[in-house]
């Protein structure tokens, strides 16, 4: 896995007109991280991101020293091409390191600062939803409703009884798998639309029992790159958030400042 976070930059292909990325890629080769990071945010302002752009920065950032950014640059790419292996090896890669440096803040004391593991089912959702591109699912829809269609057309022109029995049973069966993974493709379209997932950008950070700088502080420091579910927040008189409640698991339920982190 550390081979992916330190192996050479991927190419581009959507966007091989623009100069900036091969400066960036060049900028990336060169150890200038910092530089190359510039170079991809201009590039993406400029003309969009990619899963292959957003995975090269991550790992500029990474290398840069900023595991808040790499990992809101891994997960965006997630979403764009969530079975894409090497993004997937340097989100766990990278998760397991920032869980290693918020244990260290325990320093032998008990507490819990992973993430709540998933239920089987949870897991079954996860791996339709998250894992699992809204497009991969609307081909197989598209494919299950091709089939259905010549199922159906078996069942009108054919004389043999057998023959039209196979095609009406077929059909059934064919229009249940087009409804499941369309089904499927909304619930994996709608759930990359959402944003109620933060990652910690701050250095260090804690929790607080209340939206007030003077709270209760709750667990242990946090470290940057730390990645939380939202559940709340408060914003000012103009709507802006300025407070966010979230959560790392049942332990650590809190409010953090809202520029200690990024929405993915």
């Amino acid at each position: 896995m550390v081979i992916a976070l330190i192996g050479i930059i991927l190419p581009f292909h959507s966007y091989a007109g623009d100069t900036r990325l091969i400066e960036a890629d060049s900028a990336y080769n060169k150890g200038d991280y910092e530089h190359a990071v510039e170079l991809y945010k201009l590039t993406a302002d400029s003309v969009g991101t990619s899963a292959e752009m957003l995975y090269n920065m991550g790992n500029a950032y990474y290398k840069a020293g900023d595991d808040g950014h790499a990992m809101i640059s891994y997960l965006r790419a997630k979403r764009l091409d969530p079975r894409n292996s090497r993004i997937n090896d340097n989100i766990r890669f990278l998760a397991s390191r920032i869980e290693d440096a918020n244990k260290a803040e325990l320093k032998g004391k008990k507490g819990n600062v992973s993430p709540d593991p998933l239920s089987f089912f949870q897991r079954v959702g996860h791996t339709i939803t998250v894992d699992t591109a809204s497009d991969y699912w609307a081909v197989f829809a598209a494919m299950a409703f091709i089939i259905m269609l010549a199922t159906i057309a078996v069942y009108i022109f054919s004389r043999p009884v057998n023959i039209k029995k196979i095609g009406f049973f077929s059909a059934i069966i064919m229009f249940i798998f087009t409804v499941i993974f369309t089904i499927f493709a909304l619930c994996a379209a709608h759930v990359c639309d959402r944003h109620d997932d933060v990652v910690m950008t701050a250095f260090k950070t804690n929790l607080l029992e209340e939206p007030d700088a003077n709270a209760r502080i709750i667990g242990t420091p946090l470290h940057r790159g730390t990645v939380f579910k939202i559940l709340d927040e408060e914003g000012d008189i103009d709507g802006k958030p300025v407070w966010y409640k979230v959560k790392l698991n049942n332990d650590n339920i809190g409010w953090i400042p809202a520029i200690d982190v990024e929405i993915i």
